[in-house]
């Protein structure tokens, strides 16, 4: 059974997300946690107070969201679990998952927010979560995964099996994998790692898998390009967690294309010991 957390403020880009998952995971034996979270800026002697009186009114919410969302679950194969915690929402993912370890994490984006280098709670929870997590828009239909694009670079990952949930997903979906790779105007091919090549395809061998080369000097605008003429379901992207100067600078793509998804973006985070961490490297995927 795949554990879900599916963080909710009752918005409707929440909503939008979770009937996302649901339809996603329709047939697959999930445990679902909602999480609602809540904070007050209120002195001290009352803050108790009035956090006993947010949670109530949270609680109140939630079994009314949990009534009409169940008309949308599969009963047989679907459970359900709350929790409410009053702190920040992405402070409250990294502590459940620290404990309960979820398969996947799946938010809302508004698209409201205007400032990447204060992020969002999809970038925050990229950034600092060690869960798979992925990030629906607001406007995203709920409609079959057919087309799924991952975009690769070829360079050293922790364990292939980082990309187990993605490969079962694909094999229940009979969907199309697109290795992505961005190359630099005057890079070929075949200057790329052969044998990491290699043990992608091998690995995926039982999916229907393509590969794909675009020539573009900036990554991100790269994939932008081939989002723009090709139709895909899902971007999937690997997030390392890199240093303080490299979200000072916006140097993580994946942290780039969480803030302001144009599709549904599946982050897969990727443990890498530090030897393998390049302080030069300048992209996340």
């Amino acid at each position: 059974m795949k554990k879900i957390l599916l963080p909710t403020d009752f918005s409707r880009a929440s909503e939008r997300a979770i009937h996302y998952a649901l339809a996603m995971f329709s047939d697959t034996a999930c445990e679902f946690t909602l999480l609602n979270t809540y904070t007050t800026n209120t002195q001290p002697e009352i803050a108790m107070y009035v956090l006993d009186d947010l949670q109530a009114n949270a609680e109140n919410l939630m079994k009314g969201f949990l009534k009409g969302l169940r008309q949308f679950a599969k009963e047989s194969l679907h459970t359900f679990k709350t929790e409410y915690i009053p702190i920040s929402t992405a402070s409250a993912i990294e502590i459940l998952n620290q404990t309960n370890q979820y398969d996947l994490v799946v938010l809302g984006a508004s698209g409201a927010g205007n400032n990447l280098l204060f992020g969002s709670v999809a970038t925050d929870v990229v950034r600092n979560v060690k869960a798979n997590t992925l990030i629906i828009p607001n406007n995203t239909p709920i409609s079959p995964i057919k087309n799924v694009a991952m975009a690769v670079d070829y360079n050293q990952v922790s364990d292939l099996k980082v990309f187990d949930n993605l490969k079962d997903m694909l094999a229940k979906k009979d969907a199309q994998l697109t290795l992505l790779t961005v190359l630099k105007d005057n890079q070929s091919a075949d200057e790329l790692d052969g044998l990491t090549k290699y043990e992608y395809h091998n690995y995926f061998n039982n999916c229907k898998v393509n590969d794909f080369y675009i020539k573009n000097a900036d990554v991100e605008k790269g994939i932008k390009e081939f989002l723009e003429i090709h139709r895909a379901d899902m971007l999937v992207m690997l997030s390392r967690h890199h240093s303080f100067l490299d979200v000072i600078f916006n140097r993580s793509i994946t942290r780039k294309f969480a803030y302001h998804p144009s599709i549904p973006l599946l982050s897969i985070y990727d443990e890498v010991s530090a030897p393998f961490i390049n302080e030069a490297e300048v992209v996340t995927f």
